[in-house]
């Protein structure tokens, strides 16, 4: 039997106080995974016979996600990015989108998608408070695609991805930049940020599932570096607290970024946290778990227990991603799907 739990017993109101670590960072920002599953299985990602998925009694409920959205509202979390796996695999997502839509400290609901299973749920997004759809594409080519995949899905994405923009939703594209099978492409991928009001977004390449070693890596710097011998005016934009190193052209109706997940070099800055589809608290993304969430759920805790356990967490947050990986000691054997993308 399931415990009934989900009801707090001392809903606070207002923010009491902010989210700020050690370091003076604000987290106002919350990255929820609400699923482990995905319909792709790209190979930088996760075997070809997928990973070892959480039971359906161990990963959050939609009704605990939502207590769990409030309460960091009320903790100043203005942000959420909602992620996998691949989100709209599970049962319900867009119900829960158009539920959380309804939580007025909420400013911004964003998705992190592949958008193989989109073209339903695209009309239904425009009329929500989205802040941008990410879309998950490594290869322009089909084929190329379907072997990165080990999926042939890539007619379906391209047309959602078209349709998503004609729909003028804030559409963003993230390219994982693998050495030696698409970084080819990023030529092409920054073109598109030129003919289309949409932001390609290439990413560093994790060591997560056994990713390749450090060494064959490109680094965020490499790729600017390529970027720039193709298109050598773009100027850098200044953001605060992005993880991105957004460039534009006077020229290009959209923008190009370069995430340094890896190299890390946004950490000085980063205001996000994370909770895994099996509710634990991440203050980075290299750290083992905060605290157990799901379990403070579920043990019937008020809202203001869980807050305090919440800001204990941050409260001994790490300085950056380095620090996290050593205070873990963990080795890179997880899937980003099991962390959330």
């Amino acid at each position: 039997m399931q415990p009934a739990v989900l009801n707090s017993t001392a809903q606070s109101t207002k923010i009491i106080s902010p989210l700020i670590d050690p370091f003076g960072r604000k987290m106002d920002y919350l990255r929820l995974a609400i699923t482990d599953r995905c319909n792709l299985r790209c190979q930088y990602c996760m075997p070809a016979e997928g990973i070892p998925l959480k039971s359906h009694d161990t990963i959050l409920r939609f009704e605990e996600m939502e207590r769990l959205i409030r309460i960091f509202t009320n903790l100043g979390v203005k942000k959420i990015r909602l992620t996998g796996g691949e989100p709209f695999v599970r049962k319900g997502s867009l119900e829960f989108l158009k539920k959380i839509n309804e939580i007025e400290a909420l400013q911004s609901i964003n998705i992190t998608t592949n958008a193989v299973l989109i073209d339903d749920v695209l009309d239904h997004l425009r009329k929500l408070k989205i802040g941008s759809l990410n879309i998950s594409i490594d290869s322009l080519q089909k084929e190329r695609f379907a072997q990165i995949t080990r999926r042939d899905d890539f007619d379906v994405v391209w047309a959602n991805i078209q349709k998503a923009v004609k729909l003028n939703l804030t559409v963003k594209l993230n390219t994982v930049v693998l050495a030696g099978i698409n970084d080819d492409e990023i030529k092409d991928f920054c073109f598109l940020a030129k003919e289309w009001p949409i932001e390609v977004r290439f990413i560093e390449q994790m060591p997560f599932s056994g990713g390749p070693p450090e060494e064959k890596i490109l680094s965020a710097d490499q790729i600017i570096g390529r970027i720039k011998n193709s298109f050598p005016n773009l100027v850098e934009n200044q953001l605060p607290n992005s993880t991105a190193r957004l460039f534009s052209q006077v020229d290009f109706m959209g923008k190009i970024g370069v995430i340094a997940g890896y190299s890390r070099t946004f950490c000085s800055s980063c205001n996000r946290l994370r909770i895994t589809p099996d509710g634990q608290l991440k203050t980075c993304l290299y750290d083992q778990s905060a605290g157990n969430l799901k379990s403070l759920l579920r043990q019937g805790l008020s809202d203001l227990e869980i807050e305090k356990a919440i800001k204990q967490a941050v409260n001994n947050r790490a300085e950056d991603g380095f620090e996290s990986e050593r205070r873990t000691n963990r080795l890179y054997n997880l899937s980003m799907a099991q962390i959330g993308g």
